[in-house]
């Protein structure tokens, strides 16, 4: 609780809360709605976005590895930060595709860099404690992520401006990434 970079941490945290669940709450309803696909295409769409997001962990995770988690969760926001505005700005269906394909690779890439990050920011024993503690900042997000969209949807008419908010809550999570500490050598 009194570490800085876990505080930083969990700032990051809450964008990524905020602004995934917003496209995973709204997506099917917004190609069914706004986007003219059927239920069934769009209900298929969001399986293979399902099946591909099952290894963006572990492909961001290595990434990493190799990046540095802060450059490492900065790509992976600003992937997700492109995937939301296509698919709030560019409403064809080849956008809404190259939208789907992009979250698809990213869906899980800040979880699996944060775990990471905890364990080289802070001592063994404290981080998985840590994470636990960032836990709440992604609930706090994903509370807060659909309650402001459909706020924002209901004053608009419109789904389009509520990825464009989550690709903002993106952007935000790739600048906090990029101002992390490096961590110390142990």
């Amino acid at each position: 609780f009194k570490s800085p970079p876990v505080w930083h941490l969990a700032g990051i945290y809450v964008t990524f809360g905020f602004s995934y669940v917003i496209y995973a709450t709204f997506f099917v309803r917004y190609l069914t709605a706004e986007g003219v696909f059927s239920i069934e295409r769009a209900g298929s769409l969001w399986s293979a976005v399902g099946t591909v997001s099952i290894v963006s962990g572990l492909i961001w995770g290595t990434l990493s590895d190799r990046l540095g988690r802060r450059n490492g969760l900065a790509l992976v926001f600003t992937v997700q930060m492109a995937s939301y505005a296509l698919f709030g700005l560019w409403r064809e269906p080849g956008g809404r595709s190259l939208s789907a394909a992009l979250f698809a690779v990213t869906a899980w890439g800040s979880p699996a860099i944060m775990v990471s990050a905890v364990s080289e920011l802070l001592e063994p024993r404290l981080a998985s404690a840590a994470y636990g503690f960032l836990s709440l900042f992604i609930g706090i997000g994903q509370v807060a992520g659909p309650f402001v969209a459909g706020r924002l949807t209901a004053h608009t008419h419109s789904y389009a401006q509520a990825f464009v908010l989550a690709a903002v809550a993106a952007l935000a999570g790739a600048v906090g990434s990029l101002a992390l500490p490096q961590p110390s050598r142990r």
